[in-house]
């Protein structure tokens, strides 16, 4: 009960010199009346603070993170620009007769057209409709095909770079095919990644003169009567003849009139022309998100707008990496005894790839071709080796089985290995957004100057070259002959009979050139890029000013009042733990109640030290009990005698008082 006193007593000395306005006025307020107008208004301050702070947190919690964004920022660079082909292998190689019969030789040879491979999967089940049939076959045939492309060299059927490349600009200068490296995918075959000469990828101005001029040769479309002949082989085709004697590659591409273009897309139905990817230079082009397709025919203007992107590493919501991203090198090319490698930077899809491969590994004890790789073919799970090409081994048959469900399952964990490689995502990164614009082109009143200034001496240089067509198939025919002789009319005549020279450009088909050519502009918006902040909503010193600044509006608490309510806290611990609280109650109590009560609490000292046992001790203070008494008892019958006088004075005259004696 003793501690309790000396609670109230330490809490009621701290309301009388607190510096909390509303409590200090309670306090010292001596009229009841007063005393309950502060009371109310500290307890709807109170209120209104807590209310303030709730606001403020809420209002942090809801977008701790502030974004700035500024137009302009640091300069911009030139962006890495990837050109593949939608059709992988070259049209013009494919609708000649000698190269076409080039290839189906070598696959007769060395494959035997895949005629032992997955003989089961081919035909068509009873309980599968004419359409499912077809899309199960096409992503069979798919197969073969990738099994083609990963074991042998095809990189001179694909696009070719000093074939394709019709003119080119960058910053208004000319370039070349040396320009363009190699970059092989196994869905586009041959793709071509721009680099600058002298690795300048400064942005100097966004006009006309800047950005990437290009007009290129798709080489996309030759077709002729091949749709006629695809639909009276199919028309020919029965359920009994797809149950008993199904498809085959060689029938496909032989009897079928179908070219490998069309068996490499799958069950996808693109369109003819180009698609050009649009990323960073450190980046892998075939993992960027910015892709267009360019059609033939047309020219297409793409405006490229760079950002720089500061993002806060904030765990475990958001993590990134603040030092420079490391290294990886992945295969640009391949073909016998040739591997190049580039070194690209390893950031969180790079990483995400790498887990994905090494899923793979570990259940099949080999690499994925449709991620990107760093290792020879020959560890692919689709490599065959050349003994193994006609009839596949088992053990080749079991790694391509648990390729495909392997593959499957990493692609779905693609998201949960997002999150898992969010220490691979770099705090500063550049980001790219483009926009496209197409027309036709060219225009017909300037196609004659076009094939005889652009298109044909692109060509007769190459004629000159003497330039084989193929490592792989070594044709004898040029990759230039074999495209001219293709764009001409077969109905033109001229003066000089049919063996009139290839340079005489007068007889190409107008239909075929403007179905195989696209001019293409990749341009800057802007010579500075702009820039992406994210800053804490409140920092430090912020977050105390506006703390302090609500706890001083509404209840008036500064630092000093924390220190004083610290000190409180830390005086009632001491007073509530002591055990001889009760006895030193007087020495916390307020000054002025210590003034009014300091003869009783004297007294009361005194009384305690005279109840010691100690002799000595008890002598002294009886003389000092004593030497107090005296002066009271010698007051008394003054006193008394002062209160008769007073009472006298007051009584009526004519009457007697009654005179007190003591």
């Amino acid at each position: 009960m003793s501690n309790v006193k000396a609670a109230a007593t330490v809490l009621t000395e701290y309301g009388h010199r607190s510096t909390l306005h509303g409590l200090s006025h309670m306090f010292q307020s001596g009229d009841l009346w007063r005393k309950a107008f502060w009371l109310v208004l500290t307890f709807a301050a109170s209120g209104a603070c807590v209310y303030h702070i709730y606001a403020t947190v809420s209002n942090y919690l809801e977008s701790p993170i502030t974004s700035i964004y500024r137009d302009e920022g640091p300069q911009a660079l030139f962006p890495g620009v990837t050109i593949c082909n939608l059709k992988p292998v070259s049209e013009a190689l494919l609708h000649a007769e000698e190269e076409k019969a080039a290839l189906f030789h070598h696959l007769d040879q060395v494959w035997n057209f895949f005629d032992n491979w997955l003989f089961g999967l081919r035909s068509r089940k009873h309980s599968e409709t004419r359409v499912e049939y077809k899309e199960r076959q096409r992503e069979l045939l798919k197969t073969y095909t990738d099994i083609f492309w990963v074991s042998d060299d095809t990189r001179e059927f694909g696009l070719s770079d000093r074939h394709t490349l019709l003119m080119c600009l960058y910053k208004n200068k000319h370039c070349n095919a040396s320009n363009f490296k190699l970059v092989q995918h196994h869905r586009y075959w041959n793709c071509y990644t721009f680099q600058p000469l002298d690795g300048d990828r400064t942005i100097d101005n966004s006009d006309q003169d800047s950005g990437l001029r290009l007009i290129l040769f798709t080489d996309s479309n030759f077709d002729s009567n091949r749709l006629d002949d695809s639909v009276n082989y199919l028309r020919s085709m029965t359920r009994e003849d797809e149950i008993t004697n199904p498809y085959s590659l060689r029938t496909y591409l032989g009897r079928g009139n179908r070219t490998l273009n069309q068996v490499l897309t799958g069950n996808k139905w693109e369109a003819e022309g180009l698609r050009i990817f649009i990323h960073n230079e450190s980046q892998f082009p075939t993992t960027s998100d910015i892709a267009f397709d360019v059609s033939s025919g047309a020219s297409t203007t793409i405006e490229v707008n760079t950002k720089q992107v500061n993002t806060l590493n904030r765990p475990p919501s958001h993590v990134c990496n603040a030092e420079e991203p490391e290294t990886i090198s992945y295969v640009r090319y391949f073909g016998p005894n040739v591997t190049g490698l580039r070194s690209y930077r390893l950031t969180q899809p790079e990483a995400v790839m790498e887990a994905q491969q090494k899923m793979i590994f570990d259940k099949c004890g080999c690499y994925t071709h449709l991620l990107p790789f760093k290792f020879n073919t020959s560890l692919l799970c689709l490599y065959a080796d050349p003994q193994h090409r006609i009839h596949p081994s088992m053990e080749f048959m079991q790694r391509l089985a648990c390729h495909t469900n392997s593959f499957k399952l990493a692609e779905q964990k693609t998201s949960e290995l997002l999150q898992q490689k969010d220490e691979y995502k770099p705090c500063t990164s550049w980001k790219l957004q483009a926009t496209k614009v197409q027309v036709p082109w060219p225009r017909s009143d300037e196609l004659i100057d076009f094939v005889n200034y652009v298109f044909m001496p692109s060509y007769i240089a190459e004629l000159q070259n003497e330039d084989q067509v193929m490592h792989l198939l070594k044709s004898r025919n040029s990759r230039a002959e074999a495209i001219i002789r293709h764009l001409f009319n077969p109905d033109c005549r001229k003066e000089n009979g049919t063996d009139a020279p290839l340079v005489d450009s007068w007889c190409i088909s107008r239909a075929k050139l403007k179905a195989n050519v696209a001019q293409i502009w990749i341009k800057p918006a802007s010579t500075h890029a702009g820039v992406y902040m994210e800053e804490y909503s409140y920092d430090w010193p912020e977050a105390l000013s506006e703390v302090g600044g609500i706890f001083g509006l509404w209840m008036g608490i500064s630092l000093l009042s924390v220190m004083e309510f610290i000190e409180l806290l830390c005086i009632l611990m001491s007073v509530c733990t002591s055990r001889d609280a009760g006895k030193r109650s007087s020495n916390v109590g307020s000054a002025a109640a210590s003034r009014n009560r300091m003869p009783q609490d004297f007294e009361a000292i005194l009384r305690y030290l005279a109840s010691l046992e100690d002799e000595e001790m008890r002598e002294p203070v009886r003389q000092l009990q004593y030497q107090r008494q005296q002066p009271q008892q010698q007051q008394q019958p003054q006193q008394q005698q002062q209160l008769n006088s007073a009472r006298a004075a007051r009584e009526p005259s004519g009457r007697l008082g009654l005179q007190l004696i003591p």
